[in-house]
């Protein structure tokens, strides 16, 4: 007996999860300015991407200096030097359309410098049914915020990561107030369920008991009580 809860200790103690890292984040690799196409990866899957719109595409990071700023429990890496949609201008509903080869399930918005101190500026997204802001903060002209408001999210000087829940093959949205210069890089990441570290512990330190168990139940049938 004594034995056998032992061996539960044991089979408790390795089963004890593992701390769930923020998983990583395949950003869109742009190819350059002019072609304003790339890839991205999800669930192992290459996807390609085509923008359409006014946007250029610069390889620039301005990510990586404010990692808290990018950064959360479930976004795990910033752009980088992957390349984001850079904005100018406004004043009317500019419109931008990204299509995905594949279809992108809840995909990150990495936002650099949405709007200024004095004047908010936004992002109005189609057929978006909910947006969730994950992080906010620094970034190289300063520390605004971002809001979140039904399918729009606008900036005072904002940076930071949203997501947008849903499955798309086409991003669809507007920027209509006029800003000299802000940015947007979009990415993804895996969807399909993956068993953590402390399941598979739990599973094989389970077994371990069991088979334990049953080997010293079996020796006990052959031995004569005292």
């Amino acid at each position: 007996m004594k034995q056998l809860f032992g061996l539960g200790l044991l089979a408790a103690a390795l089963s004890a999860p593992l701390h769930a890292a923020a998983d990583p984040v395949s950003w869109i690799n742009w190819n350059g300015n002019v072609a304003k196409n790339g890839t991205m990866v999800q669930d192992g899957k290459t996807i390609d991407v085509a923008y359409t719109g006014a946007a250029g595409t610069p390889h620039t990071d301005y990510f990586t200096r404010f990692p808290g700023t990018y950064l959360s429990d479930e976004v795990g890496n910033g752009p980088g030097t992957n390349g984001f949609l850079h904005l100018s201008g406004g004043t009317y509903a500019q419109q931008h359309h990204v299509h995905f080869s594949s279809a992108v399930v809840n995909p990150y918005i990495a936002f650099i410098s949405l709007g200024a101190s004095s004047q908010a500026a936004s992002f109005t997204f189609q057929d978006v049914a909910s947006i969730d802001l994950l992080s906010e903060g620094q970034g190289s002209w300063g520390d605004g915020e971002l809001t979140v408001v039904g399918n729009t999210v606008s900036g005072k000087e904002g940076n930071g990561v949203v997501r947008l829940n849903g499955t798309f093959t086409d991003l669809y949205f507007t920027t209509p107030v006029f800003e000299n210069w802000y940015g947007a890089a979009i990415g993804g990441a895996a969807v399909s369920p993956v068993p953590e570290p402390g399941t598979w512990r739990m599973l094989m330190a389970g077994g371990l008991v069991l088979a334990l168990a049953g080997r010293r139940r079996a020796a006990g049938k052959f031995t004569r009580p005292a």
